[in-house]
């Protein structure tokens, strides 16, 4: 048998990973498999532009267009789920009873997103994850007035903005005391409960949905601890996704919150990688959830098969877009620490700022900024190169942020 690397899941990770082999010279043959159906789109939009769009030019979503599998000589199987892996026989199971041999192995099977039961199985109930969840709210916003989302994450927020501007009353449920509280710092929290409060979304913070209302099998709203009742006829639940370990567990790899990998990716069965959401590297305290993660795992797993040398580590990155303001992120914000400490800088657009979050020791951790791209830049760079300006001076507009960075990259 030729050589044969088989990828499962055609999203960011296991598309990256594909390319990344081609261009590192590998010849042999590369199989994707996805159990979507259709060419993959991007992710990120999802919750954004894609839900936003009328679906008369959705190609302009296509994460690759059909003919770069071919020029890329990749093959696509779409629609297909792979249910097992023998590690033994090196062979791969699908739904459709098929079986594949492969040299290597890779999985980038992402994540699932938690669903409240409660609420599973009613109509105008949604989770976003997936292009097909997508499509599904999009199809469902019509004609519809009131939602409720449930989570104050990422996800959440993304929906709640392009609900409202879609036209519809949206309400935000989250239980801890702000928004974004697992991912941000309070005052990037505070910034968007303001701006969404502007745009006349319903804030319940530090709330919890005590019921979900129905009628006949369909969503009609949600009643608080407190005893509120908000109407509705649809909910988008966002709180998380949990990762999809099912292929994993066929195979016997070690997991946990993740494959457990190594810093090349290899899971603990010899000539099988996992990439992407998926993935736990070795000595990390978490998942990252990421399009920067998912194209940095899915290189490294690439240079690993190939041989090469691994690329180096960047400080991760992140971004939202929530009605016309961008956050961009990078680094991760301590969720708690003894010396944890977060400094608003301003920046020198008007309504601009970057948080820069210290955690112990005073090293620095993450930069989130607003309207704020040169300190977004400058604070990815102390972080790339372990630079920790003083907290004490980052705040003042005039420390020259820039002339430290060049002096840090000279050593």
């Amino acid at each position: 048998m030729a050589d044969q690397i088989i990828i499962v899941g055609a999203s960011h990770a296991g598309i990256s990973c594909a390319e990344q082999l081609r261009a590192n010279g590998y010849a042999g043959r590369i199989c994707i498999i996805d159990r979507l159906v259709g060419a993959p789109l991007e992710r990120p939009p999802l919750s954004k532009a894609f839900l936003q769009a009328d679906g008369q030019d959705d190609a302009k979503f296509l994460l690759r267009r059909p003919d770069w599998f071919a020029a890329h000589d990749i093959e696509l199987l779409d629609g297909r789920d792979a249910v097992s892996v023998d590690q033994l026989q090196k062979q791969l199971n699908l739904d459709d009873g098929s079986q594949h041999g492969y040299d290597k192995l890779v999985l980038a099977t992402g994540a699932v997103p938690r669903q409240l039961a409660a609420a599973a199985g009613l109509d105008g109930v949604f989770v976003l994850r997936h292009p097909d969840d997508a499509h599904a709210l999009r199809k469902a916003v019509s004609g519809r007035q009131q939602a409720v989302v449930i989570g104050g994450g990422y996800i959440g927020l993304e929906v709640a903005a392009s609900l409202t501007k879609l036209g519809l009353r949206v309400d935000v449920i989250e239980m801890a005391d702000r928004l974004l509280a697992r991912v941000a710092s309070p005052q990037i929290s505070s910034f968007f409960a303001e701006l969404h409060q502007s745009h006349d979304v319903g804030l319940h913070i530090g709330a919890n949905c005590r019921e979900i209302l129905q009628k006949d099998g369909a969503f009609t709203g949600v009643q608080l601890d407190d005893g509120r009742q908000i109407a509705a006829e649809l909910l988008l639940v966002g709180i998380g996704v949990l990762p999809d370990l099912d292929l994993a567990a066929s195979a016997g790899i070690e997991a946990g919150n993740g494959i457990l990998v190594d810093a090349m990716m290899q899971s603990s069965v010899q000539d099988i990688f996992a990439i992407g959401d998926v993935a736990l590297i070795d000595g990390a305290a978490l998942r990252i959830e990421s399009v920067d993660n998912a194209q940095m795992t899915a290189a490294r797993a690439a240079a690993a098969i190939c041989g090469l040398a691994q690329p180096s580590m960047a400080a991760p990155w992140f971004w939202s877009e929530q009605f016309d303001v961008r956050l961009q992120s990078a680094g991760i914000v301590p969720l708690a620490s003894p010396d944890l400490r977060h400094q608003l800088r301003p920046g020198k657009r008007e309504g601009g700022f970057s948080v820069w979050s210290y955690g112990d020791k005073g090293k620095l951790a993450a930069v989130e900024a607003v309207r704020d791209p040169a300190g977004y830049m400058l604070g990815k760079k102390c972080l790339d190169l372990g630079l920790s300006p003083d907290p004490n001076a980052i705040g003042n507009g005039d420390f020259d942020l820039k002339g430290f960075v060049a002096a840090g990259n000279k050593k």
